[in-house]
């Protein structure tokens, strides 16, 4: 969200809260759907025969595109249930704590680049004449299913990156901010050897 949207110093300057909460609770319910619907996929592939790639394949993307959409429904009604009549300044300081968090900001950064590369992925399959069959309905067509559920496992994908990678190589540690960064402009300044005129 940060890259997208400027993160005021105060909760009460924030501006495009409703937008910024909006976006992370759907984004977060499109995965959330999505990776519910490859567990149970995963699950039932296990149990039927014959178990191959393609066939596993096939049934990730159409579980995963009809998984990603039942969350960004659900999540979209949640949050109207939640922030129904709510002030502005509580969708202020909603957006403002989200952005504050180094740990939502950089899970979004993998989120996006799985759904990016899954999304690639499919359009790759589609030029070349590689997607699976039997993708669409009379209702949807296959490259719908295909995009959506790409982007849906793209982004359960990302959300395993950024666990391994943050709570796995890195144990959950982040870089120490810099006193000059902490403490504003005049500590900068002097951390740069630039002497104060008064």
């Amino acid at each position: 969200m940060n890259s997208l949207f400027p993160h005021a110093a105060y909760e009460e300057d924030q501006r495009f809260a409703r937008s910024i909460l909006t976006l992370h609770v759907l984004s977060r319910g499109f995965t959330t759907g999505a990776t519910i619907s490859l567990a149970i996929t995963t699950a039932s592939t296990l149990l039927t025969q014959p178990r191959t790639w393609a066939a596993f394949g096939r049934k990730a993307l159409i579980s995963s595109s009809r998984g990603a959409v039942i969350g960004l429904i659900a999540s979209d009604l949640a949050l109207t249930a939640r922030m129904w009549g709510r002030e502005k300044i509580e969708w202020q300081s909603r957006a403002w704590r989200l952005q504050e968090n180094r740990g939502q900001s950089e899970v979004d950064k993998w989120v996006t680049a799985g759904e990016v590369v899954g999304i690639a992925a499919v359009v790759l399959a589609a030029r070349t004449g590689r997607l699976p069959p039997g993708l669409g309905t009379k209702r949807v067509p296959a490259m719908a299913t295909a995009v959506v559920g790409a982007a849906g496992l793209g982004s359960v994908a990302g959300t395993v990156e950024y666990v391994v990678w943050r709570h796995g190589i890195k144990r959950g540690k982040w870089a120490e901010v810099p006193e000059s960064v902490k403490t504003g402009v005049e500590s900068a300044e002097r951390g740069m050897g630039v002497k104060s005129t008064t």
